[in-house]
């Protein structure tokens, strides 16, 4: 009786001690994910990186918020269809454009203006011309594109305009780009603007 006793006591143990095995095995054993868009696989799931969710970190989260730090000129017309911009002056490197930007909503109201500009300047001699925006434009719509302008400053009449192109500041899918690059071969225009996002 007390060999029995015995063996029912170590049976026990042995099956409480291979179901809690077991068990634990489970918990600990998780199927790895591969986490896309720089996101850590940590206890069994994907820490994404600001701006990603899901499962693998596959999803984009719309930000709250596209923010234009800056603005670098790379590509506008020398000329206005083959007149200096500033024909009323005689000398040819002071007729050269003197270029600022201003940027306009969809609605084409005007959201960022220059107050300075780039003296007789002129495009496609390896020199970009930066605008730092202060303060940054921060934009929270996203479902109609904005317009950025490139005019000639002139003291003696009004302001020339030179070119412009639309941009979205954010789509879907578009993996949150440091520069968002304004360009069209038509309308002679080249700009990158340098953005931040909120989220």
């Amino acid at each position: 009786m007390r060999n029995q006793i015995f063996r029912l006591i170590f049976l026990s143990i042995l099956t409480t001690t291979y179901f809690g095995c077991s068990s634990d095995s489970d918990s600990d054993d998780c199927q790895t994910i591969s986490c896309l868009n720089g996101g850590t696989f940590v206890d069994c799931e994907c820490e994404c990186p600001e701006g990603y969710t899901s499962n693998n970190c596959s999803t984009q989260v719309t930000p709250s918020k596209v923010i234009i730090n800056k603005a670098i000129i790379k590509v506008f017309p020398n000329t206005d269809n083959g007149e200096f911009w500033d024909t009323a002056i005689p000398d040819a490197e002071d007729a050269l454009p003197d270029i600022y930007i201003t940027l306009q909503d969809s609605n084409l109201n005007t959201i960022y203006d220059s107050p300075t500009f780039y003296e007789n300047v002129i495009s496609g001699e390896g020199t970009f011309f930066e605008f730092t925006l202060t303060p940054a434009i921060e934009l929270t719509s996203f479902d109609n594109p904005f317009l950025i302008n490139i005019w000639d400053y002139d003291t003696a009449s009004e302001d020339d305009f030179m070119t412009s192109f639309g941009f979205f500041a954010y789509t879907a899918n578009n993996n949150f780009p440091e520069v968002i690059t304004v360009v069209s071969q038509s309308d002679e225009i080249l700009v990158d603007l340098e953005v931040s996002y909120e989220w």
